[in-house]
């Protein structure tokens, strides 16, 4: 019997009582991982600290997983609250769970505008940049035989618009904190695989347009100046009734970083339920659709590297505030599982997509 419909057929109270019997002795070749590995394809997902410690939670990232991308244990805000003084407790348990279970994990993230407050007060660009180079040092060289690929730069354009981002880093150093931060995590780490992770870039709209020309301007910048970027990272959050993917741009923007020689990451892939209402012709099984369908495009015009979804089971995921006063179906972000570890959906559409590659 196939992992997703075992937890779908069993009462949720018996599989927490047989979390260490049954659970623990169903093997991992019964879901998602089985087939990305046969595919040798990295399909990972977020994961929490608390997720490792649950029998049934951990049981469905070894089963359906082969990387992982540790959800906030990596941010500036967890490794160093202090100038200078790091913390790598929470982030070394996610290493240790994904080499005990023989997992690859995707670094979330190196430079990002939500920073600790004493970065936002640096006023000059002497000491930016120096802590800059620390924090991407530290950080990176401890994880050089444990982490194989970094969100560098995260989300550097604004969310819903083409400009760069106002923050402490290009304030003070201008738009070159950009290939700067590439240029510091390769001297931490020549092998590994480094992206610049931004929002909307697989989704319709003039706007979503824009901010792909401004990525692709970006990216030609730093290959010409022979910057080590080796993938673009298309965050992937949808918001069923408001957003759609776009074939047609998100492919052409896949195909023209394929022909500078950079890949694409799926990253964040999930999906936002309070905009169900928006949208009367979405229903559940359209997630099917979602998930597929973006996969599909990045594989077929790009050079995927990788899929990441932002979560595994609903049940364990952070509540979704926009939604939590609409109804109690809906409370949390969409991920592969519902909140009663059911199946939803997209599980076959990211099937369907993997076996397409």
């Amino acid at each position: 019997m196939k992992r997703r419909r075992f937890l779908a057929s069993v009462p949720l109270a018996l599989l927490y009582v047989r979390a260490g019997q049954a659970l623990a002795q169903m093997p991992p070749e019964k879901g998602l991982r089985a087939l990305a590995d046969s595919k040798a394809f990295r399909f990972g997902s977020a994961i929490d600290l608390q997720n490792i410690n649950d029998p049934i939670a951990s049981e469905i990232y070894i089963g359906n997983v082969n990387s992982i991308t540790p959800r906030n244990e990596l941010k500036w805000t967890a490794t160093e609250k202090r100038p200078g003084v790091f913390s790598f407790a929470s982030a070394d348990r996610m290493v240790a769970f994904a080499r005990k279970n023989n997992m690859k994990v995707y670094g979330h993230t190196l430079i990002w505008y939500r920073v600790p407050e004493w970065v936002s007060d640096i006023t000059d660009a002497k000491t930016i940049q120096a802590t800059m180079n620390r924090h991407i040092k530290q950080v990176v060289t401890r994880y050089k035989n444990s982490i194989d690929a970094w969100d560098v730069v995260n989300e550097p354009l604004e969310y819903d618009a083409p400009d760069l981002r106002d923050c402490v880093f290009r304030r003070l150093l201008g738009d070159d904190y950009i290939r700067m931060s590439f240029d510091m995590a390769h001297q931490a780490n020549p092998g590994a695989t480094l992206v610049l992770n931004e929002t909307h870039l697989e989704k319709k709209s003039d706007v979503f347009e824009q901010k792909r020309g401004r990525i692709l301007k970006i990216v030609g910048d730093l290959v010409a100046r022979k910057t080590p970027i080796n993938a673009v990272g298309l965050q992937a959050h949808f918001r069923p009734g408001l957003d759609r993917i776009d074939p047609e741009g998100m492919g052409r923007f896949c195909a023209a970083l394929k022909d500078m020689g950079v890949g694409i990451f799926i990253t964040e892939l999930d999906a936002s339920c309070h905009f169900l209402n928006r949208d009367k012709g979405f229903s559940p099984a359209s997630y099917a659709d979602i998930f597929g369908d973006v996969i599909a495009v990045a594989a077929e015009r790009g050079d995927l590297k990788g899929v990441t979804v932002w979560g595994m089971s609903e049940r364990y995921g952070e509540p979704d505030e926009k939604g939590a006063d609409r109804d109690a179906a809906c409370t949390k972000r969409v991920n592969l599982y519902d909140a009663n570890n059911t199946p939803r959906s997209a599980v076959d559409g990211i099937r369907r997509a993997i076996e397409a590659m």
